[in-house]
């Protein structure tokens, strides 16, 4: 019977270390007891707003279970299976967690870059690496995305839009149709006969106001357009090559709203820059 029971012995030794934490004594008295260290929790959730600064930042903690009389590094090692680019979607306060001597715990801070960040997540896995890491405490996840982003797809920068401009400004409204260059989705054309019929234009030449998004930002450029010879409709005719510039401007995806900036003038002068905003209805 003690052959049999020095055998077993062993294989009891053999296996403790890879239980599970239940039943285990934490030592608390000089760090003689079982150790490993491990991730406290396995994944965390970032889902941010741009304005909600609170939630840009989240920790990243370890443990172990005992304490130490001296600071122990343990390091944060990027898994491959990571979509999330340490500098382009997020920063680390360090990748090396340090537990301090008389504690369990240390933690390493993970900051969002939230300029960087889509509605779509992108995640951070990390490997914990270090003396006495168990396998199963030894990966972290963090996805990360922003909540306040809007679906987006080009056909929503065309179609029909109503349009204001303050009364303080060019002080006018209407209905227009903008449409889409068929080889360029970001380059886009507001067809002029809202606008010549809300400005009592009659003899507009049919050109359309041609507008290049930047599909990076949504910020607004294009060239100057003319879109009438003269504007003898109101009693100008010496006036003549009536044009609309775009000089900046941008493009809400959430509201579907251009807002533009024009110069707008005859070939005799301008009536300077006058902001537009187009709304799709």
């Amino acid at each position: 019977m003690k052959k049999i029971f020095y055998i077993i012995i062993p294989v009891l030794l053999l296996i403790l270390p890879t239980c599970t934490k239940e039943g285990m004594e934490f030592d608390t008295n000089g760090g003689k007891g079982l150790a490993f260290t491990h991730f406290v929790g396995s994944s965390i959730v970032i889902s941010t707003t741009l304005d909600d600064v609170d939630s840009h930042s989240v920790s990243i903690t370890i443990s172990s279970t005992i304490k130490s009389d001296q600071d122990r590094a343990y390091t944060l090692a990027v898994d491959p299976s990571s979509t999330a680019i340490e500098g382009t979607h997020y920063t680390l306060s360090s990748k090396t967690v340090i537990i301090p001597a008389g504690q369990y715990s240390g933690s390493a801070t993970l900051t969002v870059i939230i300029d960087n960040l889509t509605r779509y997540a992108a995640t951070a896995v990390f490997n914990l690496e270090g003396d006495d890491v168990i396998d199963y405490g030894g990966k972290m996840t963090v996805s990360m995305n922003r909540s306040d982003l809007c679906e987006f797809e080009t056909s929503m920068l065309t179609g029909s839009f109503s349009y204001y401009s303050d009364p303080d400004n060019w002080d006018e409204s209407g209905t227009v149709t903008i449409t889409a260059d068929p080889d360029n989705p970001y380059k886009v054309y507001i067809n002029q006969d809202g606008i010549m019929e809300a400005e009592e234009i009659s003899n507009g030449n049919g050109n359309a106001i041609e507008l290049d998004i930047n599909p990076g930002d949504f910020s607004i450029t294009g060239p100057k357009t003319i879109i009438a010879p003269d504007l003898s409709d109101w009693g100008m005719a010496t006036y003549t090559n009536y044009y609309f510039a775009p000089v900046s401007g941008t493009y809400d995806v959430c509201e579907q709203t251009y807002t533009i900036t024009f110069l707008i003038g005859v070939d005799q002068g301008d009536w300077g820059e006058n902001v537009i905003t187009f709304t799709r209805k």
